[in-house]
């Protein structure tokens, strides 16, 4: 597959197409477990299966936090690359309502706080941020007492967690 890096995806729930460039509608919608969630080790069902110049673009959800997934395969289904969740612009939940893919969660409301917080892998957290601004970003979302300075730091790098990961982070 061909694609630019910088390609923004979304995916419509209600009609299962993808939107690479152009609409791929679904050649299949069977539920097959297809993985192992990322963030909380939960099964991973399909919703949908695309195919895209040669190979198949399989879009999954978790079954306990909702997480969606887009996995590449080639025509012998041997995997070849995951869809970063930071290349997903949005998830569209109603027609015309795009809500990011990444933070979807069954009633189609966004996670934010403590949710938020703990539904992002431990490794991006830790890309950007230290373990101490990881401590005041938690403590701060349950409403418990932070050490102000590492907060500041940490909320300095929001925009940059959000340029790599995709998660827009407001604690």
């Amino acid at each position: 597959m061909n694609i630019p890096d910088t390609t923004k995806y979304t995916y419509d729930h209600k009609k299962k197409t993808l939107h690479i460039e152009h609409q791929i509608p679904a050649t299949e919608s069977e539920e097959n477990e297809v993985g192992t969630c990322s963030k909380c080790r939960s099964p991973i069902v399909s919703l949908s299966y695309h195919a895209i110049d040669k190979e198949f673009i399989i879009v999954g959800k978790c079954t306990k936090c909702g997480k969606l997934t887009a996995n590449i395969y080639d025509q012998d289904w041997n995997w070849v690359s995951e869809i970063p969740n930071s290349h997903f612009s949005g998830y569209v939940a109603k027609a015309g309502t795009p809500t990011p893919m990444e933070n979807e969660v069954e009633d189609g409301q966004q996670l934010s706080g403590i949710e938020l917080l703990e539904s992002i892998p431990d490794k991006q957290l830790h890309t950007v941020f230290s373990s101490t601004e990881i401590t005041a970003m938690f403590a701060r979302a349950k409403g418990e007492s932070c050490v102000r300075q590492y907060l500041y730091n940490a909320r300095k790098k929001y925009q940059k967690f959000e340029d790599i990961f995709g998660f827009k982070i407001e604690v």
